[in-house]
């Protein structure tokens, strides 16, 4: 029985019961929960790695196919975008629940004799730990090196209306808007990544872990951002790795007399097999996050390096239909108002914009004097020539609909350029209306 008292050199309780036996109840349980958490971390968090995603992608897509069969009665297409939360994705998450519960009984059937899994448990400790540890310290690294939502600062996002963008827009508009806010955001998740390395700090990681993906998977279910089933992996495997400890947590913040320490279950295998495990675990963790990083460096590169003097944003200062001076009458084809073009490494698009500004995006293939747009990429490309004339104008002319256009651009200074950090605010002028 355990025992209540206290040591009389020591205020820590001495109230935990030895480790022995477990209970047919917890035995099961256990089972239960390896099968459904092995598979899940299998499919969802090592599946997303660089390196393993084409090997673990079967896996995820056998598992998709069993789920599709008995919630739908037949399967499911793989989406082979880079999208997340796909009908597959989903499929694939009641595929590792269904075989989960059937694996665990099968286990439960052949393995009697077994009193404890202690030492398994420390592996799917160890698995899920180095799995988190490697997922955080890429999204980490992506927001260090602003990479991940840096894109929006591009020509191609900076003609639509707050009110014409969706929810992810919203919120990758409002990430990218500062680089230092994203930094700051991607330190929290690079510095619990690190932490989790660590016999002596993984416990604090696995709390800034915790942290952080709360706000990320709230962020993404509030804003609709297609990472759902990704980040409520990684938030749930964070309170997994951490929940055993949050009695002693809980004493701390409440500032009652604290339990012993709470030591792992011991690690399976012999020494040297522990030891290769551990310089296996590292070597994944550093090649994963160094590929990652040198694929952000140059991908940042790529994002804000202009290739031509054609990107950027352009505002009309003519625009003819079949010689006519342009009007806003809804004829087509509307006239460009603005357009922004964007010609860097990896990002080549169009985007015209219509005096109610609404926007169209076209993708763009730039060659010598003309443009190449085409709303679909299986769309016949629609011929625009450009030139430049003495003060700078780009002009643009071709057949669109069937209709002769050319128009007159000067390039265009957003207003966000103009915006920065000030610690004392300009003194407002009481003449101009408000909107908030």
């Amino acid at each position: 029985m355990p025992s209540s008292t206290l040591d009389s050199n020591s205020i820590v309780r001495k109230d935990v019961p030895s480790e022995g036996s477990w209970s047919p109840l917890g035995l099961i349980g256990f089972r239960l929960l390896f099968a459904i958490g092995g598979s899940v971390l299998v499919v969802f968090v090592y599946g997303n790695f660089v390196a393993l995603n084409a090997l673990i992608m079967p896996i995820g897509a056998g598992f998709a196919q069993v789920g599709s069969a008995l919630m739908r009665g037949r399967g499911v297409a793989m989406d082979a975008t880079n999208s997340g939360d796909r009908l597959g994705d989903w499929c694939a998450l009641v595929g590792c629940l269904v075989i989960a519960i059937v694996a665990a009984g099968v286990w439960s059937v052949l393995d009697r004799k077994r009193d404890n899994y202690r030492s398994l448990g420390r592996a799917l400790f160890e698995v899920a730990r180095i799995g988190l540890a490697v997922e955080l310290l890429a999204y980490g690294i992506a927001k260090l090196i602003p990479i991940q939502m840096g894109y929006m600062t591009q020509p191609a996002h900076q003609l639509t209306l707050v009110g014409d963008l969706g929810l992810k827009d919203t919120l990758w508009t409002f990430m990218g808007a500062s680089d230092v806010y994203s930094i700051a955001s991607g330190l929290a998740e690079f510095t619990a990544g690190i932490l989790l390395l660590w016999r002596r700090t993984w416990l604090a990681g696995g709390i800034l872990a915790m942290l952080a993906m709360a706000q990320v998977f709230l962020l993404n279910l509030c804003y609709d951002v297609p990472v759902k089933l990704l980040s409520g992996t990684l938030l749930a495997t964070a309170i997994a790795i951490t929940f055993p400890y949050w009695s002693n947590m809980l004493r701390v913040l409440t500032n009652s007399t604290p339990l012993p320490p709470r030591r792992l279950w011991p690690a399976p295998g012999r020494r040297s097999f522990r030891r290769a495990a551990s310089y296996l675990g590292l070597f994944v963790v550093v090649a994963h996050s160094a590929l990652f990083g040198v694929v952000a460096v140059i991908g940042i590169n790529n994002m804000h390096t202009p290739r031509s003097a054609l990107d950027g944003e352009w505002q009309a200062t003519s625009f003819t239909v079949d010689g006519a001076p342009a009007t806003m009458t809804g004829r087509d084809p509307n006239p460009w108002a603005n357009v922004a073009i964007t010609d860097r490494t990896d990002y080549t698009t169009f985007v015209s914009q219509a005096p109610s500004g609404a926007t169209t995006v076209w993708a763009l293939d730039l060659q010598e004097g003309k443009l190449l747009i085409r709303q679909r990429l299986s769309d016949f490309p629609t011929e625009i020539r450009y030139r430049w004339d003495a003060d700078k104008t780009l002009i643009l002319s071709g057949v669109l609909d069937k209709h002769q256009i050319e128009g007159h651009f000067q390039r265009r200074e957003m207003e966000r350029s103009k915006s920065g950090f000030r610690l004392v605010q300009p003194a407002r002028d009481p003449e101009l209306p408000t909107t908030s």
